[in-house]
């Protein structure tokens, strides 16, 4: 009888541990997954309102009112302004605007520097943006950055992964790793552009736009 209660005890400690290695490892995998992103909030005050002037000309000397958060629905026609701004670095595609965020896919041309590259990855680099919109801030989110080459059997894919998609027979570490760091690059220059664009009121006027 005791062996028997040994035994049942040892299942189910062998059970709770196998069950929490899975539950450990399923919690790895999605910290991994959220990994694969560029992700910021940023903060955004509404226009301080002018000082009064007085007749004279005269600017009333008056204490600084303190900042208000800016308005959501202000955030996103900015937002929704960047998606449809043309860029000559770029092109953007698929914009969608639902409810609080907007978003759309960037698409880089690709080409190595190289004048007798190791492989033919030549295609395109794109990613997801997404810019949602909450009363006093934005978060933007930069993510699916793959390679995609003309050949399609040479497509390198996400960025992230340490093997590319076509494999390291097709496309050698080396330049794998160029094309990951060109798409980082890439990424980055969409975020400060981004950043950017968002400053401007969504009044002001705007360059040329895609229709979407």
């Amino acid at each position: 009888m005791k062996r028997q209660s040994l035994n049942i005890f040892r299942l189910l400690t062998l059970t709770g541990f196998f069950l929490g290695s899975l539950s450990l490892s399923a919690q790895e995998n999605a910290a991994k997954k959220d990994e694969h992103k560029i992700q910021e909030v940023i903060g955004m005050d509404a226009p301080a309102a002018p000082s009064p002037v007085n007749a004279d000309g005269t600017v009333t000397d008056t204490a600084a009112p303190a900042a208000k958060p800016m308005k959501s629905d202000e955030i996103l026609k900015r937002a929704v302004n960047w998606v449809k701004l043309d860029n000559p670095k770029y092109v953007k595609s698929s914009g969608v605007n639902s409810g609080s965020k907007a978003e759309c896919v960037v698409t880089f041309k690709y080409k190595p520097k190289e004048l007798n590259p190791q492989a033919d990855v030549e295609g395109t680099i794109t990613m997801h943006v997404s810019i949602e919109a909450k009363e006093g801030k934005y978060r933007y989110t930069i993510s699916k950055i793959n390679h995609v080459a003309k050949n399609t059997e040479m497509s390198g894919g996400d960025i992230y992964n340490e093997v590319p998609q076509c494999g390291s027979m097709k496309l050698p570490p080396d330049l794998w790793k160029k094309i990951k760091s060109e798409g980082m690059k890439e990424a980055n220059l969409v975020s400060a552009d981004l950043k950017e664009a968002m400053k401007v009121p969504s009044d002001a006027p705007q360059g040329e736009k895609d229709e979407w």
